[in-house]
């Protein structure tokens, strides 16, 4: 019995942070090619995080962004933590509303392991925007953790 995710190719959704954006990207397998589905939803922005009603618009809209798609995997670049570079709070509040969504786990993803990706496959890049660089790396690095293509 074929499964959905057979049927269709691996959907892998890439997600990039930074400040008070999430960066989204969804890309299906199909064969050898490679397409976008992210559709219109490319970045969502949070305004005010200390505003409950935003925090929880903020986790339905990710979340029926997800429900949309059904990706096999997600996945979120993961920020830098302390130093001189630490990302600010907001960006682990929003990794952490991204991370609640109950059908797929959500990974994090170490920038090292995608330096390492690019440096090794040396994937040829091919976002829509320029701003969804990182989250189009993450999902092609998804995409291809996943195992064998699917065809």
């Amino acid at each position: 019995m074929m499964t959905d995710s057979a049927a269709r190719g691996p959907v892998c959704c890439g997600i990039a942070i930074a400040a008070r954006r999430a960066v989204f990207v969804v890309l299906r397998r199909e064969g050898d090619l490679v397409r976008d589905v992210t559709g219109q939803a490319t970045q969502m922005t949070i305004k005010d995080e200390d505003s409950p009603a935003e925090i929880r618009a903020f986790c339905r809209t990710a979340h029926a962004v997800f429900d949309r798609m059904q990706p096999d995997r997600i996945g979120i670049v993961q920020r830098k933590k302390k130093g001189h570079f630490a990302s600010g709070g907001t960006t682990f509040k929003l990794e952490g509303l991204l991370q609640l969504y109950p059908r797929t786990d959500v990974t994090l993803v170490d920038p090292v392991l995608l330096r390492q990706f690019v440096k090794e496959q040396r994937p040829i890049l091919t976002p829509r925007f320029q701003y969804q660089k990182e989250a189009y790396l993450l999902a092609l690095y998804l995409l291809e953790t996943l195992g064998p293509k699917a065809g």
